[in-house]
């Protein structure tokens, strides 16, 4: 199996009970949920094993995706190459129109306030019977050496679960804004390091 479709089972799994994956598949049952989730962290891996990288613990339990600056957000070129432009064609109108709406207010908040070098942690993700053990904190420390070879000084990173925002703060990472999403009213917490 590749790395990308490795990255991609790991994270469906992680995300399969996330706030923000709840609301977007809101009318969907948990299997369908699964298979939506799917379809859509391969093709997010996808983009970014062409434009910043893909991080699997050796065991296939943390997986980890994230872009450069300069590749975020990826825009209409590169989600043509990377299949991206699929989605809403495999997961459903309605359900990217709220992934997008939602995702829109933190990452264009970033886009705002980020360095000019900087890079953005876009998905890590740890399977379930795995977590507590140290994955996310290899793997974003991984994520950060990569980006710091490929010039990047600052690595952002938002949520929309409340616990991960301690964990991240353990990491490093200084809470930086805080905001109620109108069309999704789900809490996002955007992080920062530098």
């Amino acid at each position: 199996m590749s790395t990308t479709n490795q990255a991609a089972k790991i994270l469906a799994d992680s995300f399969l009970h996330y706030p923000l994956m709840k609301y977007a598949f809101k009318e969907c049952s948990e299997e369908k949920r699964n298979k939506h989730l799917l379809q859509l962290y391969h093709y997010c891996s996808q983009a970014a094993s062409l434009y910043g990288g893909v991080l699997v613990s050796p065991d296939h339990k943390g997986a980890l995706i994230w872009l450069p600056g300069n590749n975020f957000p990826l825009g209409i070129f590169r989600e043509i190459k990377s299949g991206m432009w699929t989605i809403p064609f495999r997961i459903g109108l309605s359900a990217t129109v709220r992934l997008m709406n939602h995702d829109a207010v933190p990452e264009n908040w970033i886009k705002k306030n980020a360095a000019e070098n900087f890079g953005y942690i876009w998905c890590v993700g740890v399977q379930s019977a795995a977590r507590g053990k140290g994955y996310s904190r290899t793997l974003i420390e991984q994520s950060i050496s990569d980006m710091k070879q490929r010039g990047l000084k600052e690595f952002w990173l938002k949520t929309e679960d409340p616990k991960n925002v301690l964990i991240y703060q353990k990491l490093g990472f200084e809470l930086v804004y805080e905001t109620v999403v109108k069309s999704s009213r789900l809490s996002s917490w955007v992080l920062c390091k530098k």
